[in-house]
């Protein structure tokens, strides 16, 4: 199968890539700017770029990865974020409309609010609270109103990348300590799901070569708050010679600045992220390990070596 990926310098971006590529896809990734070889011009803001180079290249299946996915930066700069996540989606279902083409979009958690008790299904409605999660949720409706082909995968907080692509929690956790950090404060009222992205890309393929069409959550199975995944993380990578403080978003404190607070920062926070792969769990297709396992064989492949003195 011929795949164009967007975004394919990112996180799960590059992980996809080069999981199709050991599969024997044959893919054309492209990105926003060039950075490194291999990869094709395209931003996805620009739609007679998009037109063109997929109408060039007419993939069989284009998997739809760019994004903003900074929620601050969404918050702060709403027409950045609107331009990028859901014109840039409109303008990509719009040449894959055209040229026959099936889509895949990846979305997120954050298009729900949070509220429930229960794990969020597939058959949950919608209702984002912040900005990227309401850029996003555009998207998808986007995608579902032009396209009779597509996948609408949906995950959760994002897991992977190593040293050169990792920005999120993980990293940011790891970062402070390097820089000398030993004391954190981080939420316990905040949960959700993990994705790893090389198990989301081992998992992608087997999803679409079903051809059942429509919206699905690919996740790691189980969930923990902050403060759960920030303990597992030095617990893994054997480092004791650091102090975790447990806050609410209630108890945190106002004069703290801290990268893991939701209080502290522009963008309101879901105190619930939490999501089941129940649609493939109905089709026998849930290989997703669990957030556990997947966070231990994430940071033993990629910071294990470095922490091995700690």
């Amino acid at each position: 199968m011929k795949v164009l990926v967007t975004g394919a310098a990112g996180m799960l971006g590059n992980d996809l890539c080069n999981e199709l590529e050991r599969q024997s896809h044959q893919l054309i990734r492209t990105h926003k700017t060039v950075k490194e070889g291999g990869i094709q011009k395209l931003d996805v803001r620009d739609k007679e770029e998009v037109f063109s180079v997929i109408g060039y290249h007419k993939p069989d299946l284009v998997a739809h990865l760019a994004a903003e996915t900074n929620v601050d930066k969404c918050e702060v700069e709403q027409d950045h974020a609107y331009l990028t996540n859901t014109i840039g989606t409109l303008y990509v279902a719009l040449a894959c409309q055209e040229n026959n083409v099936l889509m895949t979009y990846i979305s997120t958690a954050g298009v729900f609010d949070g509220k429930s008790n229960d794990p969020y299904t597939e058959f949950d409605q919608p209702n984002p609270i912040n900005l990227y999660g309401k850029t996003k949720y555009e998207g998808e409706k986007i995608v579902q109103g032009l396209l009779n082909r597509y996948f609408i995968i949906r995950a959760g907080w994002m897991v992977g990348g190593g040293e050169k692509r990792d920005r999120k929690f993980i990293y940011k956790l790891l970062k402070q300590f390097e820089d000398g950090k030993k004391e954190f404060n981080i939420l316990t009222d905040k949960k959700g799901s993990l994705t790893l992205t090389t198990d989301f890309a081992r998992n992608f393929m087997p999803l679409l070569e079903t051809q059942n069409y429509g919206i699905y959550h690919m996740t790691n199975k189980g969930y923990g708050t902050r403060y759960d995944v920030a303990k597992k993380t030095f617990e893994i990578l054997d480092i004791k010679d650091v102090r975790l403080n447990s806050f609410t978003s209630e108890t945190y404190p106002k004069d703290a600045y801290n990268v893991f607070s939701s209080t502290a920062t522009p963008a309101p926070r879901p105190d619930s992220e939490v999501m089941r792969n129940y649609k493939l769990d109905l089709l026998g297709l849930n290989n997703m390990k669990g957030w556990e396992s997947a966070l231990e064989e994430y940071l033993v492949t990629n910071f294990k070596h470095k922490y091995s003195k700690h």
